[in-house]
């Protein structure tokens, strides 16, 4: 697998080619400090790749969505998501009510509507890609899940933060996704 680096230029430069300029504007890393205060706070150590990824990249400067899945998030973000997710579950018991039960679940993610082991990593209105750091058996630790807001996890994207990355670099270079001007994102073809 290549760098995270490398995937991000790819990404980067898919965007500046294909996409209005300014389209996707990654921000500057998170310092050492930082990351650590975002372990802390979550209670683990991230995986190297993911890691590595915020070390480059914070999040972006514009807001921008990473394809579909939404908005980069930044590790200030992350937390605040986070602490929202957590404090709607022990107050509002979000996600726990049988109003609240994940369906048509593909790949090993346990069926639960949120975990404090899963993260976003972006946000599109609620719906994400979130690092699940409690996946069911046979999953791994650190997997790629697509969230609902309206039907909870989905799938399993990627078992990894960096094969995410690097497949969404292959899948724009391959055509995979493409440009939709009038929504300003980028999707698989016939999305919108």
């Amino acid at each position: 697998m290549e760098t995270i680096a490398s995937a991000w230029q790819r990404i980067s430069a898919w965007y500046a080619a294909n996409t209005p300029p300014q389209t996707f504007l990654l921000a500057p890393g998170a310092n050492e400090a930082e990351i650590a205060h975002f372990e802390s706070e979550v209670g683990f150590r991230l995986p190297e790749d993911l890691r590595a990824s915020f070390a480059l990249h914070n999040g972006t400067l514009n807001n921008a969505f990473l394809l579909h899945f939404g908005e980069l998030l930044s590790l200030e973000q992350i937390l605040q998501l986070h602490s929202s997710y957590r404090n709607w579950q022990s107050e509002e018991n979000w996600g726990l009510e049988p109003d609240y039960k994940a369906k048509n679940i593909q790949g090993p993610i346990k069926p639960i509507w949120w975990s404090p082991l899963r993260f976003p990593l972006t946000d599109n209105s609620g719906d994400a890609a979130m690092a699940d750091f409690d996946p069911a058996e046979g999953g791994k630790l650190g997997q790629i899940i697509e969230f609902s807001h309206e039907t909870g996890p989905l799938q399993v994207l990627a078992p990894s933060f960096g094969q995410w990355l690097n497949d969404l670099a292959d899948g724009l270079e391959n055509g995979d996704y493409i440009y939709f001007e009038d929504e300003e994102t980028v999707g698989p073809p016939g999305s919108w």
